[in-house]
């Protein structure tokens, strides 16, 4: 086996380039032209600012690290490059810096371009004026609506071209057909029409991505050393969810089973944790705990939340999210139970009334129904989805006109 000896150098700077377009094709590569800027490093306030330009024949590109189009792909990750010298066998480590390369159309006329001023200042109009005040000495409120509106600014004669290029391209296209269950937007994991059986309809590792389920694993031990009197005390505790301790009490035998299962069970309990916090909880920095595998934090985060950017970031989960991370614990909870689950506890769990979970199981295509159960207490009604096929998927009834 070959192997590599590594150095990192923290003085060298790789810069990277992400084009939000698309992928550069290999033959353009070398016709692409680079300049790379830094912010006067005797001003505080500009020393950090740094910014990106790439020229073609066709396209220019700019990316910064300030304002509305720098990238937030560096602010929860650090990223590093690599380079391998296969004759000496040693690689140099060292940090990287990526940016997003927005397209900006070349055949702008830049010299009546609103955001491109005259050299002097006696040639200015009030306007142009007014905008130079604002973004020195204006308020983060007003330059933010300055560079919104100067960024929006196209001339009729770019558009038109660039509207001419697409509709060209479009015609030659054969149209693609997507399903709700494939879109961004759905709630609901990408159904498999096709499936034979329970378990082929959702794939597991949709829900829980083979990256997340290595990192669960580490964390998941103090569910597979669990017996029987460390659950009964949790259950006095109130220390685990209902639904998670249910399933623990029926954990297999069998090692590589048991391990499978404590792993999925652990990530049961992320979710079921991350879909309880409240708002307020949701602003902080750090909403989930620390303990938990960093790979999985980030990646629930970026799934089921979002960030507004204003004043402040806020981290908020709208209801088509929570709702996305609802029928997400229900799939889990349904391959864990073998595809027939009872409601009651996750009922419980999430503070959703049975009309609720009725919805979200009909939308995954489970088929509900209602067991009437004696017990010592006397007669209960225990609510159950099952997952079978035929898939029992629900029809959009076309809502009567109002007169």
């Amino acid at each position: 086996m070959a192997t590599a000896k590594l150095s990192y150098n923290e003085d060298e700077k790789a810069i990277l380039a992400h084009f939000t377009n698309g992928r550069i094709d290999k033959k353009c590569t070398r016709r692409i032209h680079f300049g790379y800027f830094e912010g006067d490093q005797n001003n505080k306030k500009l020393k950090d600012r740094k910014m990106l330009v790439a020229e073609t024949t066709d396209m220019s590109y700019v990316g910064q690290n300030y304002g509305p189009l720098a990238s937030t792909m560096q602010q929860n990750c650090k990223y590093y490059v690599g380079v391998l010298d296969k004759t000496t066998g040693k690689m140099k480590i060292c940090d990287a810096e990526i940016f997003q390369m927005h397209p900006k159309p070349s055949d702008i006329d830049d010299e009546v371009e609103t955001f491109s001023l005259p050299s002097t200042v006696t040639e200015k109009t009030f306007v142009e004026k007014n905008d130079m005040l604002t973004s020195a000495f204006g308020s983060k409120k007003k330059q933010r609506a300055l560079e919104s509106r100067l960024k929006n600014q196209i001339k009729g004669k770019a558009l038109d071209k660039a509207m001419s290029s697409v509709l060209s391209q479009a015609s030659s296209i054969e149209p693609v057909q997507l399903t709700d269950s494939n879109t961004e937007y759905s709630i609901t994991p990408p159904i498999n029409q096709k499936a034979t059986t329970p378990g082929e309809v959702y794939d597991i590792n949709y829900i829980v991505h083979p990256n997340e389920k290595q990192a669960t694993a580490e964390a998941s031990g103090v569910f597979f050393d669990a017996t029987l009197d460390t659950i009964q005390q949790w259950r006095k505790e109130n220390k685990y969810p209902k639904q998670i301790l249910s399933l623990l009490s029926r954990m297999p035998k069998t090692e590589e089973r048991r391990s499978e299962q404590a792993t999925y069970i652990m990530y049961l309990y992320y979710l079921i944790h991350l879909h309880n916090l409240k708002q307020k909880q949701l602003r902080d920095k750090d909403p989930l705990p620390t303990d938990w595998p960093d790979h999985v934090r980030y990646h629930l985060l970026k799934r089921f939340t979002q960030t507004i950017s204003g004043t402040s970031k806020q981290r908020i989960m709208p209801a088509r999210l929570k709702d996305k991370l609802v029928c997400h614990i229900l799939v889990l909870c349904l391959f864990l139970e073998e595809f027939s689950l009872e409601l009651t506890n996750l009922q419980t769990d999430l503070s959703k009334s049975h009309e609720i979970l009725y919805k979200h199981c009909q939308i995954l295509g489970c088929s509900t129904k209602v067991k009437k159960m004696t017990t010592e207490e006397g007669s209960t009604s225990v609510r159950w989805a099952t997952l079978s096929l035929p898939l029992q998927l629900p029809t959009q009834e076309r809502r009567k006109r109002k007169h």
